[in-house]
């Protein structure tokens, strides 16, 4: 009877305690293995084979992020408001007002010094127009043009980077400021909203606020000082638009533009510049541009084209 009892309490334990060590056909133990973890999180409540997975993953896989090219991109919304550090960039812009004519060069030059600092030059090469001198000659012939600016440029976020420039008049010597906030908002890669990239202009001198865009602005500033004495004090500027990638090496942008001209809201001009642009390479832009100084003046209308070169 004890006998019977004994092992009857033997086999109810061994019954009892299945992670103990069973014997194989040798004689020998063999480690039970554990049941693997549920798949998900760690609690076991996400268990769904087709839910969205997170995080990084091998390149190749279904999920992994999609790696974006190193370098300059060419993709115009995807670009910083400022160069990479060690990056120039020149640009030559052609202007065509048809009416009257008058064919405006511009070109201008600019340097990362760091990843969010910038300096650049910019000169107004000339106009070639007829500026009605001497009177009563009709003919257009090139004017030399004599502005040039300074810029400084911080990128204070990827969205934002202020702006100063120093404009400046060779003959007569005059001399300004202007401050904008450049702006840039991206939704994806494909569409940006931009603004306020020149906000506010005043002269530091008696005269006039440098144009760096036409000489036949500045020569008609110059001849005010003999005639009225009087030119205007600066300027507020609103203006905005946006970017869109019509695709990696193509896109088109529009902004619209309120200037106060001396400060005052007496007539107030509404223009509109749209652009496109065509890059080959992160080295090169290409890009064509139309404009309207003012909605409901013709005149005021413009065609150009502009080629940009990184180095």
């Amino acid at each position: 009877m004890v006998r019977s009892l004994a092992a009857l309490l033997a086999a109810t334990c061994a019954m009892s305690a299945p992670a103990f060590a069973q014997p194989d056909g040798a004689g020998s133990e063999v480690e039970l293995d554990e049941d693997p973890p549920p798949a998900g999180d760690d609690d076991g409540l996400d268990e769904n084979p087709d839910a969205p997975r997170t995080g990084d993953a091998p390149a190749g896989e279904p999920g992994a992020p999609v790696a974006r090219p190193a370098g300059y991109p060419v993709n115009e919304v995807l670009r910083p408001l400022t160069l990479p550090d060690f990056t120039s960039e020149i640009r030559l812009d052609l202007r065509l007002f048809p009416d009257p004519l008058d064919v405006e060069l511009g070109l201008r030059a600019r340097y990362g010094i760091t990843r969010q600092i910038q300096v650049g030059v910019r000169y107004n090469i000339g106009g070639f127009y007829d500026d009605g001198k001497p009177a009563g000659d009709d003919k257009a012939t090139f004017n030399t043009g004599k502005a040039v600016a300074i810029d400084l440029q911080y990128l204070v976020t990827d969205w934002i980077a202020p702006r100063l420039s120093i404009p400046m008049y060779v003959d007569p010597f005059a001399i300004g400021m202007t401050l904008g906030a450049e702006m840039k908002f991206r939704f994806g890669d494909r569409l940006a909203l931009v603004a306020f990239d020149d906000v506010v202009g005043f002269k530091l001198t008696d005269k006039f606020v440098p144009d760096l865009e036409n000489e036949r602005v500045n020569e008609a500033a110059a001849d005010n000082l003999t005639v009225s004495g009087r030119n205007s004090n600066g300027y507020i500027r609103f203006e905005g638009g946006a970017i869109y990638q019509l695709r990696d090496h193509l896109a088109v942008s529009g902004r619209l533009g309120m200037t106060f001209e001396d400060f005052s809201d007496d007539d107030v001009p509404t223009s509109l510049r749209v652009f496109i642009q065509h890059t080959p390479s992160p080295r090169l832009d290409v890009v064509g541009h139309l404009g309207l100084g003012a909605l409901d003046d013709v005149n005021t209308f413009s065609l150009g084209a502009a080629i940009a070169v990184r180095i």
